[in-house]
């Protein structure tokens, strides 16, 4: 065996089939409205799905100086990889890029502008 089909066979027993499916559902109009049906969070749009994915790691407010009050996303700890690509020092920056998300994932008209990132 040579070693592109040992790499190809590698990457065939890594492959989870139902997985691909359930993520690549196709079907009709009428079987799309009983999937809403069933789960109306398949129709959340991009801006939603990301807010909600900084939100489920959770927050903490803290006061920073004079009273002010910061917010601190555990997302931007890097909890995947024991805070290997952690997010330091830029909690306001960060709270003003989740504040745009959020108001981008509740239709309030920043969704169509472009966010610059430095």
């Amino acid at each position: 065996m040579n070693a592109g089909s040992q790499i190809l066979s590698l990457i065939e027993q890594q492959q989870d089939i139902d997985q691909f499916r359930k993520k690549h559902w196709e079907g009709s109009f009428l079987e799309y409205l009983d999937l809403v049906q069933q789960n109306p969070l398949v129709t959340r749009n991009s801006f939603q799905r990301v807010y909600d994915m900084i939100m489920s790691h959770g927050y903490e407010t803290y006061e920073y100086a004079r009273g002010e009050k910061r917010v601190h996303y555990h997302f931007f700890d890097d909890p995947f990889d024991a805070g290997r690509d952690a997010v330091f020092g830029l909690d306001e920056t960060l709270e003003h890029l989740v504040n745009a998300l959020k108001s981008a994932a509740k239709g309030y008209g920043i969704e169509r502008r472009v966010l610059l990132l430095q």
